[in-house]
C-alpha cells in the first residue's frame, strides 16, 4: 500500500544522505544522538528499554560525504504494540518513537525520508494503526487525535473523600520488585476496558517504574507515584471499579507532609466526583496524547463497538492518497461493515484524520461537523453518525512511546 504522501517522501534526494535500517553496533552511536537531542532516554534500564525495539524497525539517517566516516544525523523507530477500540477489540499499532534529526542537518528534509521510512516499516509489520506522539516542538499533520490527558492539581489539605468508608483491607504497600506481575494483570484488565490504551510488553515496566517507586495494590488497581517537594506526584494510575479508585485516592490523601496531588487523567475520568468538594481538585491543563492514522478501515470498522445504527455512504477525503474513496457503512446491531463503493454518492464527507478521531471517540462527528471538517450532504446522516460512533467512555492511554 503507497501514498501520494509516501511516494513523494521517497522522491526526496539529499547529497551525501544515506537512509537505511539500524544494526545492533549502532546502540552506542544512537544514544549518543538520544543524549544531543532530546537529553537522552528517560528510562530506569536501558538495556530493558532496548528490548521494546526490533533492529530491522528503527530507520536510520546518515550523512555519508566522508565515507569513512559515515555519521548518524537521523532517526525514528517503531514500537510493535495494540491499542483498545471502543468496544475491548484490540487493533496492531506501529507506534512511532524517538524520530529526530541533528541540529546540523535540520531543514534539508531529512525527517521526511525518515518518515518515509517508518510508514514502509509500519506497512511491513501489517500494523491496523499508524500513531504518533509529537512532541512540543512539532507536529504530524496526517494523524488525528485519539485521546487527550487532563491535568489534575488536588489540594490535599483541602480535600476529603465524598462518603467516608473504613478501610477494607484490600491494600497494600509493595516494592515494585515484587508487584510487577500483579501491576502487569491489573494493567492489562484496564487496557482491554479502555478505548484508546497502549498494551505493555514486558519490557516496558523495567524501563519505565524505578525499583524505588512508592507502589500501593488494590486487587482491582494501583497507584505508582513518587514524592519530590510538597507534591504527591502520581506517574500511573489504574482503577477497574470505585471500590478500588477510592480506596487508592484515600491513601494518596493520606500522605499528610504534602500539600498537593498532581495526577493525569482522562476528561471523564471520576476523581473529583469523589471529594466532598469538587473544585478543590483544579485542572491545570489537557494535552493531546496519541495521534493516529487508521491503515485498515475495514478491520477497525469491524472490530469497534457502535451506540446506534447507521446506513450510508462515506466519502474519505484523503489528501495522501492513502484510503481515498467512496464507502458503504452498514451499522446495525452494535457492529459495522466498511466495503468500497466506488459509484455511490455520499452522504457524508470525512477526512481520515477526522475519521480517525471520531472512531476512538476523542472528537465527535457533530463537533467535527460544527468546525467545518465535516460535510453532510444529506439531512441527518451527520447527527446519525454522531450518535453511531458515541463512545461509552473517553479514550485514555497512560503510556508514551
Amino acid at each position: 500500500m503507497t501514498s501520494e504522501l509516501m511516494a513523494d517522501w521517497e522522491s526526496r534526494t539529499i547529497d551525501g544522505i544515506r537512509t537505511r535500517r539500524a544494526l545492533d553496533s549502532d546502540w552506542e552511536s544512537l544514544r549518543d544522538r538520544y543524549a544531543r537531542a532530546f537529553g537522552g532516554v528517560a528510562t530506569h534500564d536501558f538495556e530493558a528499554w532496548k528490548r521494546q525495539f526490533r533492529l530491522e524497525d528503527i530507520a536510520v539517517v546518515e550523512d555519508v560525504a566522508d565515507a569513512a566516516d559515515p555519521r548518524i544525523v537521523g532517526t525514528a523507530a517503531i514500537i510493535r504494540t495494540s491499542v483498545t477500540a471502543p468496544g475491548g477489540a484490540q487493533l496492531e499499532v506501529a507506534a512511532c518513537a524517538q524520530g529526530m534529526v541533528a541540529t546540523t542537518h535540520q531543514k534539508l528534509g531529512i525527517y521526511a525520508k525518515v518518515q518515509a521510512e517508518l510508514m514502509a516499516i509500519a506497512m511491513e509489520t501489517g500494523a491496523d494503526v499508524l500513531a504518533a506522539m509529537p512532541g512540543p516542538g512539532g507536529s504530524y499533520s496526517y494523524v488525528g487525535v485519539t485521546s487527550y490527558t487532563r491535568h489534575l492539581r488536588i489540594d490535599r489539605a483541602r480535600s476529603a473523600l465524598r462518603s467516608f468508608q473504613a478501610n477494607s483491607g484490600s491494600v497494600r504497600e509493595a516494592r515494585f520488585r515484587d508487584a510487577v506481575p500483579q501491576l502487569r494483570r491489573i494493567y492489562a484488565r484496564w487496557q482491554q476496558a479502555t478505548p484508546g490504551a497502549l498494551a505493555r510488553s514486558e519490557h516496558w515496566w523495567a524501563s519505565s517504574v524505578g525499583a524505588d517507586a512508592f507502589i500501593i495494590v488494590h486487587p482491582d488497581g494501583y497507584v505508582v507515584f513518587e514524592l519530590a517537594g510538597k507534591s504527591v506526584q502520581v506517574k500511573d494510575f489504574c482503577a477497574l471499579t470505585v471500590a478500588a479508585h477510592r480506596e487508592l485516592l484515600r491513601c494518596l490523601l493520606g500522605q499528610g507532609e504534602y500539600d498537593e496531588i498532581r495526577m493525569d487523567t482522562a476528561l471523564d475520568d471520576p476523581t473529583p466526583l469523589l471529594l466532598e468538594d469538587a473544585r478543590t481538585a483544579t485542572v491545570t491543563g489537557v494535552d493531546a496524547g496519541v495521534w493516529a492514522w487508521i491503515l485498515d478501515l475495514p478491520k477497525a470498522i469491524g472490530v469497534r463497538e457502535f451506540r446506534a445504527d447507521f446506513h450510508g455512504v462515506v466519502e474519505v477525503a484523503d489528501p495522501w492518497g492513502l484510503s481515498t474513496g467512496t464507502y458503504g457503512l452498514e451499522i446495525s446491531g452494535g457492529q459495522g461493515r466498511w466495503q468500497p463503493l466506488p459509484d455511490a454518492s455520499p452522504d457524508v464527507r470525512i477526512g481520515p484524520l477526522e475519521l480517525t478521531t471520531a472512531y476512538f471517540g476523542a472528537h465527535g462527528i457533530g463537533e467535527l461537523e460544527r468546525a467545518g471538517r465535516v460535510e453532510e450532504f444529506t439531512a441527518g446522516a451527520a447527527a446519525a453518525l454522531d450518535l453511531a460512533f458515541a463512545p461509552r467512555r473517553k479514550p485514555f492511554n497512560t503510556t508514551p512511546f
